[in-house]
């Protein structure tokens, strides 16, 4: 058995013991045989009926982890090619104890083709995915979805708010860094910003660029 007692305090992911020693109760989870705290809290563990719980610090039994369908928010803390951790801090709209992971595969951002996490993703975004797994960590998130993706997107350069211009394409108000990112369709309702249309990238008419074919022609 791990080195945990009653009384413990642990955080998601903390061993607690072997499933041939107790089963898994309120708050925490059984993977390849040991048991974890799924929330963080305070351990019980009752030796009658050889199970073991987390409890919160006023001894109520503490819920399990996220379940298939749930909407959960976070913070992403890191970005890979392929897929990014995102800590979590709200589920279904009730905030979370902290220490909560989630993971999202670069296949359950869009039905797009997407070349790099980078594009759709940074660290420092809050996003709202949905939950695929049950209680598991980490959280499989999808940002498949209109109410899914990023809600509050963050400058790479200058850490500013981005405002919204035209659909995933972003600008910083503070250094005009261009961006682009995955975005939810009420992205930046909570956080008070504002959609910035006009400032989106202008693109060059098709009478110049024809005009400059004539002209290259003419000189030919």
């Amino acid at each position: 058995m791990a080195d945990v007692k009653s009384g413990d305090t642990v955080v998601p992911g903390d061993s607690l013991c072997v499933i041939e020693e107790m089963t898994p109760g309120y708050g925490t989870y059984e993977n390849e045989g040991v048991v974890y705290a799924s929330t963080a809290g305070t351990v019980s563990m009752d030796i009658k009926e050889r199970t073991v719980s987390v409890l919160d610090q006023q001894g109520r039994k503490k819920i399990a982890l996220p379940e298939e369908g749930d909407s959960l928010v976070g913070e992403v803390t890191l970005v890979y090619d392929q897929r990014a951790e995102v800590e979590l801090v709200k589920r279904n709209d009730k905030d979370m104890l902290p220490g909560m992971v989630g993971e999202i595969h670069i296949s359950n951002v869009t039905r797009r083709y997407l070349k790099s996490m980078h594009n759709a993703l940074e660290q420092g975004d809050i996003i709202r995915g949905k939950a695929l797994s049950n209680h598991e960590i980490p959280v499989e998130l999808t940002l498949v979805g209109n109410e899914f993706g990023v809600i509050l997107g963050k400058c790479v350069k200058c850490g500013n708010a981005l405002a919204l211009t035209t659909h995933n394409n972003m600008i910083c108000l503070r250094c005009e860094n261009r961006e682009t990112r995955e975005v939810a369709d009420d992205y930046g309702e909570n956080f008070g910003l504002e959609t910035r249309p006009d400032l989106a990238p202008r693109r060059k008419s098709s009478s110049r660029r024809d005009d400059r074919r004539g002209s290259r022609r003419s000189r030919r």
